[in-house]
């Protein structure tokens, strides 16, 4: 019985992992996990796939909740993934409401700050954050998270916004890696939620 539970849980995800798979234009690669890092200084992930497979540094780590990370180290046959909430992370990303621009790194925390945000424009708490595609690494408009807090004290140009991050990185087993270009999700077709 336990078996047969196993494999219906592991069918359920192998399934929206491909759903999501057709959504995008470009080539991807379905991996699995099968590390993480132990010392809970880095935040890491090590998939089954590596250099053999066409995985190369730099490339794009989704899942159908949302951006996971990227590749930032390749061997043969197994990759290491920085994950989005680690702090060394950066992504280019859009409040989805007002189109306000700024950039997704990760905090110490465990969650992601949105830094770079004109104090001008309107951010608040519950807004969706999304990928932009103007880093050259992730496909527009796929999900990062949502806004929990927004910070405009201080004197300077930039506002400051917590986000808690739409992937749970403890829960995840299977994963997709770019290969080369992956053009932008249609809108129509972008994981909804």
């Amino acid at each position: 019985m336990a078996r047969l539970d196993e494999a219906e849980l592991e069918n359920a995800r192998l399934r929206r992992l491909l759903d999501f798979r057709e959504a995008l234009h470009g080539d991807v690669l379905t991996a699995r996990v099968i590390g993480r890092d132990a010392t809970g200084v880095a935040r890491t992930l090590v998939i089954d796939r590596g250099e053999a497979d066409g995985v190369a540094k730099g490339a794009a780590v989704l899942a159908p909740e949302g951006i996971v990370g990227q590749i930032f180290l390749a061997s043969r046959h197994a990759s290491r993934v920085l994950l989005v909430n680690d702090h060394n992370s950066g992504v280019d990303a859009l409040v989805q409401r007002t189109r306000a621009r700024g950039i997704v790194e990760g905090i110490v925390d465990d969650g992601c700050g949105l830094k770079f945000v004109k104090r001008t424009e309107d951010v608040q708490v519950g807004d969706a954050v999304i990928t932009s595609g103007l880093d050259g690494i992730f496909p527009k408009s796929l999900p990062i998270g949502q806004v929990v807090a927004v910070d405009k004290r201080g004197q300077g140009l930039f506002q400051y916004a917590e986000v808690a991050p739409r992937v749970d990185f403890s829960q995840l087993e299977e994963v997709l890696v770019t290969r080369g270009q992956v053009e932008p999700v249609e809108p129509g077709d972008a994981p909804s939620g």
